[in-house]
């Protein structure tokens, strides 16, 4: 049931969760973590928001199209993928990109981690269109 107390908690947890998500996402090549599990945790806020946006049956509350995240996650992953192979070593073999941000100073970006971002995308949009799905009566 769509109940005050639900709609809530979904409002206050909702950015906890999600930055928690972003954390797991970013730590994730030194310690447990990274695309997967943070896009499952993701995905507990869209579900959320999902049940207690609207009733029962209606389109999905959170305005994302999974074709876009699965499609731009896809091409992050394989195109990582490919640049070892152009970079004249094997496929999905990783490197380190260093960059300086005016206001971040230098910062460092890892083959790995843009790979994650990729496998981050893929699975939030195939969570994104099973709740989009769900209740369809088509």
């Amino acid at each position: 049931m769509n109940t005050l107390i639900l709609r809530f908690t979904v409002r206050l947890l909702s950015p906890v969760i999600f930055a928690l998500s972003l954390y797991l996402l970013l730590r994730g090549h030194n310690s447990p973590g990274g695309g997967f599990i943070a896009a499952l945790l993701a995905g507990t806020v869209i579900v959320l928001r999902h049940y207690a946006g609207r009733p029962s049956g209606s389109a999905m509350s959170v305005p994302l199209f999974f074709p876009v995240l699965v499609g731009t996650g896809l091409l992050l992953a394989v195109g990582m993928g490919f640049a070892g192979i152009f970079a004249g070593a094997d496929f999905l073999t990783g490197g380190v990109h260093e960059f300086t941000l005016p206001l971040l100073g230098d910062q460092k970006v890892t083959a790995s981690l843009v790979f994650d971002i990729g496998v981050y995308l893929i699975v939030l949009g195939m969570i994104v269109s099973i709740v989009t799905h769900l209740g369809d009566d088509r």
